[in-house]
């Protein structure tokens, strides 16, 4: 098992001086002065600066060109030579995160960006890597379905992080140090959001348990008949009918103005109610389908009309482990394993 000696005097090259990339870097050198216990950091050079030291222990940094849906890196390390490559900019901020994590470093989430920390510095200030090397080949957006083991990080409307510009910007440098690949935005969300997003090295994304959102509750005094039924009596809270054609219509409607809005986004998911995923139609038409099947339906419905609007978009199927419907998804949904996502509380 390799070691890491902190006290060595560490030159960080970069490959290409990409904004995701230089705050990485940057918190890579705030890591090894922490580990180290000295008052600097070390120099982060261009790789092609002709000031580069030949004789000097050397963290090299690149990636090759990619999209930010990208996420594959590799690294190994050696005594005085450590590679982190990565595909794409995001691909290259996932390896040095994760030959961070390799050293014990940590992120605990604090108000502001918070600070890496480690559990404590040795006399000698060297460090054993818990592995030697490190790689993922996680399947970038154009081949699904191996998006779907990407770790997602979910903002929800109503997180006071993500109405402030500071608290947002610390929300989303958390999530990437500590090895999300993409941030779940609400629906309409600002495209300075997005942009933030992948500013960091994450892979925006939309939605969230917003399957309810779709139908408006206003909406109930005039149809009662498009909300679902409970013991008799139509309920305006959670889900709706989704055997009922107007309902049906209604939804696809609002949908398409959500992936009209939605510019550059590739990733909608549009889960049942958090809490209340069973919690569906019991009317006459619907009693016949569990609720896994009712949520099908819907779903794909709302599918159809993103097919329409953006070809190369696609929708995330939420899927408890073992629960099959039976019915056919259309072709641009993806099942999701929740045990991939994470809700932001602020406490993590």
């Amino acid at each position: 098992m390799a070691n890491f000696n902190a006290s060595l005097n560490w030159v960080i090259l970069l490959g290409q001086d990409l904004p995701a990339v230089r705050k990485a870097a940057e918190d890579l050198g705030g890591c090894i002065k922490l580990l180290g216990g000295r008052n600097f950091h070390p120099a982060i050079i261009d790789a092609d600066d002709p000031a580069v030291p030949d004789d000097e222990p050397v963290i090299i940094l690149n990636n090759e060109s990619g999209t930010p849906e990208d996420r594959n890196f590799s690294w190994r390390a050696a005594d005085t030579r450590i590679e982190i490559f990565g595909q794409g900019s995001g691909g290259l901020c996932r390896g040095i995160y994760d030959f961070l994590s390799a050293l014990g470093i940590r992120w605990p989430r604090r108000e502001g960006s918070g600070q890496a920390e480690i559990a404590a510095i040795p006399a000698d200030k060297i460090y054993p890597l818990k592995k030697s090397s490190g790689s993922t080949s996680r399947t970038p957006a154009e081949t699904m379905p191996a998006v779907v083991l990407w770790k997602r990080l979910v903002l929800t409307e109503n997180n006071v992080d993500l109405r402030q510009p500071k608290k947002r910007a610390a929300v989303m440098k958390w999530a990437i140090r500590s090895g999300f690949d993409t941030v779940v935005l609400p629906f309409r969300s600002p495209e300075t959001f997005f942009d933030e997003a992948y500013s960091c090295g994450l892979v925006p994304e939309t939605g969230g348990w917003v399957m309810s959102s779709l139908l408006p509750r206003k909406l109930f005094f005039f149809h009662k008949d498009f909300y679902r039924m409970e013991g008799g009596k139509r309920i305006k809270k959670t889900h709706f009918c989704p055997t009922n054609p107007d309902t049906i219509s209604t939804i696809k409607t609002e949908a398409r103005k959500i992936f009209r809005s939605a510019g550059k986004i590739r990733m909608f998911h549009i889960w049942p109610d958090r809490g209340a995923e069973k919690t569906w139609c019991s009317c006459p038409s619907c009693r016949a389908f569990s609720p896994v099947e009712q949520y099908s339906m819907a779903i794909n419905s709302v599918a159809d009309v993103l097919a329409e609007v953006n070809q190369q978009a696609l929708i995330s199927f939420y899927e408890e482990p073992g629960e099959d419907s039976g019915i056919i998804l259309r072709k641009n949904i993806i099942r999701v394993n929740p045990k991939n996502i994470f809700l932001f509380s602020g406490n993590n």
